[in-house]
This record gives C-alpha cells, sequence and structure tokens, in this order.
C-alpha cells in the first residue's frame, strides 16, 4: 500500500495544500513522541477508527515519517454515521476501496495546525487530501467547521509525524457520496 500512496503524497506536497497557511509556531513545531495512528490508539475515542485504518492497511503508511494531519472522527461520529446513514456506513465498513478512499479524505499531506486552518477557513479557502478532493473550511459559532458539517472538537494534538484534529461526523468524499 506504501507504494501505491507514495506518488500521491509527493503529488500533494508538491501542489501546496494551503494558498494562505501561517507558519506553525515553536510549540507547535515541537512534535510528540507518538505518530498519528499512536496518538489515534492511546485515545479511547478513536478506538473504531484504529479499527478501520489497520483493516484498511493504512497503519504503516500514517506511520511514515509525514508529516500528516489527520481530521481524526470519534467512535461517536463513526456511531452517528451509523445511525443516520447506516447504508454509507455498511458500504464504507465492508468495501476495503471504499474505506481507503473515505479514511484517506480525512488526510492532509502537510502539518496543519489549527490556527492555520482557521486563517484558511476565514478566506474560505479548501484544502486537497491525501484521497485527491478537497476539504471546504468554514468557522461557525467560533469553530472550525469542515465541508459544513464536521466540527473539530479537540484541535493541535501533536505527534512525531504530524498533528491529529479530533472531528465530530465522518467525512464522505463527494465523490462516494
Amino acid at each position: 500500500m506504501h507504494k501505491r500512496i507514495a506518488p500521491l503524497l509527493a503529488a500533494v506536497l508538491g501542489a501546496g495544500l494551503l494558498t494562505a497557511a501561517a507558519p506553525a509556531a515553536p510549540a507547535e513545531q515541537a512534535a510528540g513522541t507518538k505518530t498519528v495512528v499512536g496518538v489515534a490508539a492511546a485515545d479511547k475515542r478513536f478506538t473504531t477508527l484504529v479499527a478501520l485504518v489497520k483493516q484498511a492497511g493504512l497503519a504503516k503508511t500514517l506511520a511514515a515519517k509525514g508529516p500528516y494531519t489527520v481530521f481524526a472522527p470519534t467512535n461517536a461520529a463513526f456511531a452517528k454515521l451509523k445511525q443516520n446513514a447506516p447504508a454509507t456506513y455498511a458500504a464504507v465498513t465492508s468495501d476495503a476501496a471504499l474505506l481507503k478512499q473515505v479514511l484517506t479524505y480525512h488526510v492532509l499531506a502537510k502539518r496543519v495546525p489549527s490556527s492555520a486552518a482557521i486563517t484558511a477557513a476565514k478566506q474560505r479557502a479548501s484544502v486537497k487530501t491525501v484521497q485527491g478532493e478537497k476539504i471546504a473550511l468554514s468557522i461557525r459559532a467560533g469553530k472550525l467547521v469542515l465541508n459544513g458539517s464536521s466540527r473539530v472538537i479537540v484541535a493541535d494534538v501533536k505527534a512525531s509525524n504530524g498533528i491529529v484534529h479530533a472531528i465530530d461526523t465522518v467525512l464522505v468524499p463527494p465523490s462516494a457520496a
């Protein structure tokens, strides 16, 4: 899997993800000792995400050097998808290709702290994901919102190879909806 994603990561990195990203502050540059997968695995709010990352064969890829930004859906976000769109949840969790598509839609091939994402959101920017499609950024009630519906509920969890932002709704790429 790593060999197939590497060219896509290189293309995304070369294209640039944010046109108006602020530089990372020194505190944001000091990464934790766990990878983005390790950060998620250490937090009980992400057991569903971690299981699906392993099921999709993405754990080794997301443990690579990076840098990555992961918009990590919580267990509650997956439960909400299962309740509100059971057919989508069933398709995502049973179709390996679709699962990879959905999970890589939550990943950026660049470290994007919340301060940079908020700056971009104020300019109505979008960011290109590893999956290839874009996520629209906006601000609602002072919170960073993705695609108009998913709120960042915990921001800037540092990892050795990136940063994790917990979100309250699973993002489904437009091409898979």
